[in-house]
């Protein structure tokens, strides 16, 4: 679901001292820096699973979005980086930074998130979205980075996909280090799995999600049906809309999804 706030920020209030509007049990959400092969059901306990799980986390981010003015509250959710570009020769920077500088920068790239169309509804100008990288602690604020859409890039089968400029070379190629390290997990994961894995029975679910904008958090559970839309039984709470969802289905070609 979608978490109303009155303010464009992370919360840094632990998520089990929060009221949840939707009476969600919070204990069902584990905290991503205790999470261990004993949360993981018996099939996936293995410390390949959870580095893939904890690879994905470090993609995770929150989303703001605007209401109106008028009221001056924000709907928020969960989105992930979905890729990384980077420029260094011949171009320059477009984001609002270098735009309001005169002076945009050579060394530059952009950024893709996906998220969740519902998100997309309440916000008129993609200029308007922030979303905010590394929310891992209560205390993390020193670690925080943040982005801004530019410019909307795809919107079907509920997922809202739109780019982010910026001309911080460390964070571009932070991101661009851990996507890298999220496919190798994959191909690590799916050559261990893919041959004996029965995926249609387990049906293993993560979902990594920043539950009412608090830090990264994981809900796991099963999933019942993949298409047109994944239908699931892990804890849902107000601020996981949008969440990125690892479904291990190594021994499934996608065409084969029902």
């Amino acid at each position: 679901g979608i978490s109303c706030q009155s303010a464009m920020d992370v919360v840094k209030t632990p998520l089990n001292t929060i009221a949840c509007e939707n009476a969600s049990d919070h204990s069902k959400f584990k905290d991503l820096k205790t999470l261990s092969l004993n949360d993981l059901p018996k099939t996936y306990q293995n410390a390949d699973i959870l580095a893939l799980i904890k690879s994905v986390a470090e993609l995770a981010v929150v989303v703001h979005v605007p209401v109106s003015k008028e009221t001056g509250l924000y709907w928020q959710g969960t989105g992930k980086v979905e890729e990384v570009f980077i420029f260094k020769e011949n171009t320059q920077c477009r984001c609002m930074k270098c735009k309001a500088s005169g002076n945009p920068c050579n060394q530059w790239g952009k950024v893709v998130i996906a998220t969740s169309t519902k998100l997309r509804t309440a916000c008129k100008y993609v200029t308007e979205i922030k979303c905010t990288l590394f929310h891992d602690s209560e205390e993390g604020e020193a670690t925080l980075a943040y982005l801004n859409g530019d410019a909307y890039t795809s919107n079907e089968w509920g997922v809202c996909k739109f780019f982010c400029y910026t001309c911080d070379m460390d964070l571009l190629n932070k991101l661009d280090a851990y996507l890298d390290v999220f496919e190798d997990k994959w191909i690590i994961a799916f050559v261990k799995y893919y041959k004996t894995i029965k995926s249609a029975e387990e049906k293993f679910l993560v979902m990594i999600c920043h539950p009412n904008a608090c830090k990264k958090h994981v809900s796991i559970g099963t999933w019942s049906k993949l298409r047109p839309i994944v239908k699931f039984d892990a804890a849902t709470c107000p601020g996981c809309e949008g969440s990125f969802l690892v479904i291990p289905c190594f021994d499934v070609d996608e065409d084969d999804f029902s």
